[in-house]
């Protein structure tokens, strides 16, 4: 299939833009009520190219469903949303096996009643389902509702999470299912949940639950198995197996240098390599992270909801990502200036920067080995300059992008300046894109074997 034909298919998506942009601005009005806002810091922004927008969009807060079915059906992208409609969330098993424990908890705010009907507590997972009534007649787009976890409750100071909830109507009741990943190394067999709603149907109010739940019974495996990858100084060990009754849960263990923060996604493959499961980050929780003199350890548990593993051998497949922190570079930099990570063999280097009055010209070449398209993208993308390192109004000017020398991988990016400048040299800053770049190149590494006995 042709690029052309790729994008027409992808521009015909019904993507309910209002909706997306109606639940953001329900969390950024709930956080300035909350909390002093302090000015953030530049965000990094994760390009998307072919191989890389599913895992990005689901690695969001939330999901559109309508959206990841759309996408399922365009050719590439749909092979990556498949596994992610297939796999849902460990409530649908729970639900099927009729496991959950009743709760009838009820809250009213607002003419609103919002009611916890059931709530539990699978391997290192807990849920709960509500139902709301007496609910006001509004656009598709605030059928939503803003949580929050665990707020003001000590034990879990630091994992305290804020996110969207989706209702949806089925005969004719309003329902909505809350699941969070908890990120403890020991886990306890009851806990109680504090839960606050806010925002509801487009309602500000305050619904408020302490929901207990005790742990289902549950299969552990410890395993202890470290597959080294010298070549990109990243080890992982596989630590333990917690099987649930509707998931299937990894403990593993990453070192790697410190200076740069190492992510690592799974893929479950049976013993011959065949893909079963493959993970999002959106299903994978960073427990702990320390550091030593030299390295960065990382403690994370992976999710695989509404999977029960079967006995047999089996293979994680891990890939890695690297998050570089990066700073925008003046104009005036010696060149040539090189990037490159300690661990990835990515490199980029910028050859030539020309300026005038109105435009900057921006001349680099990388070992990428993405196609041209792909790496057009990712530099259009993420390759900006900027007046100032930080400019008040988060104004970033984007550029236009050439190929130079396919075989050579040398580029040309041309920026045109708002408004003429006598210092541009001076004046404005670049931001080379590497880093984003770099986050959108993972790394296969060894895989894991083990056992499920």
């Amino acid at each position: 299939m042709s690029k052309h034909d790729l994008q027409k298919e992808y521009d015909q998506i019904p993507v309910p833009q209002a909706a997306l942009q109606e639940r953001i601005r329900q969390g950024i009005k709930q956080g300035k009520r909350e909390q002093q806002i302090k000015r953030p810091k530049r965000l990094r922004r994760l390009v998307v190219s072919t191989g890389l927008a599913a895992s990005l969009l689901i690695t969001s807060t939330f999901v559109i469903p309508s959206f990841a079915t759309a996408m399922a059906k365009v050719p590439l992208l749909g092979q990556m949303y498949r596994p992610f409609l297939e796999q849902e969330n460990t409530g649908t098993a729970i639900g099927q096996k009729q496991l959950a424990t009743t709760i009838h908890q009820v809250a009213s705010d607002q003419g609103i009643d919002i009611q916890v009907i059931d709530a539990y507590y699978d391997g290192a997972t807990i849920g709960m389902n509500l139902i709301a009534t007496v609910v006001p007649d509004v656009k598709p787009e605030i059928r939503s509702g803003l949580y929050e976890l665990f707020k003001g409750d000590q034990r879990f100071a630091g994992t305290e999470t804020k996110e969207v909830v989706q209702f949806k109507q089925v005969k004719g009741i309003w329902q909505a299912r809350i699941e969070y990943t908890l990120g403890e190394i020991k886990l306890q067999d009851k806990i109680q949940i504090p839960v606050v709603l806010t925002d509801v149907f487009g309602v500000h109010g305050n619904w408020t639950f302490n929901v207990p739940v005790k742990r289902l019974p549950v299969t552990e495996q410890v395993y202890g198995t470290t597959v080294k990858n010298p070549i990109y100084r990243t080890d992982i060990t596989l630590n333990r197996l917690i099987q649930g009754k509707g998931s299937t849960s990894f403990d593993y263990t990453t070192r790697s240098p410190k200076k740069e923060r190492a992510r690592v996604e799974m893929t479950l493959l049976d013993q011959f390599g065949k893909e079963i499961i493959r993970n999002w980050t959106w299903s994978t929780q960073s427990v702990k992270r320390t550091k030593t003199a030299t390295e960065a350890v990382e403690q994370s548990r992976l999710i695989l909801g509404n999977y029960v593993i079967p006995k047999g051998s089996y293979l994680l497949q891990p890939s890695l990502r690297i998050d570089l922190k990066t700073q925008p570079i003046p104009l005036t930099k010696p060149l040539p200036y090189r990037e490159q990570s300690e661990t990835h063999p990515l490199k980029m280097e910028i050859t030539s920067i020309e300026t005038t009055s109105e435009q900057v010209v921006v001349e680099f070449s990388t070992n990428s080995r993405s196609s041209q398209f792909d790496t057009k993208l990712d530099i259009r993308n993420s390759m900006y300059l900027l007046k100032g390192t930080e400019p008040p109004d988060g104004r970033e000017i984007k550029a236009k992008v050439t190929v130079l020398d396919a075989d050579k991988q040398t580029f040309r990016a041309t920026f045109q300046l708002p408004e003429p400048s006598e210092h541009t040299r001076e004046e404005y800053y670049l931001e080379t894109g590497y880093s984003n770049t770099l986050v959108n190149t993972p790394l296969e590494l060894q895989p894991i074997p083990f056992t499920v006995d």
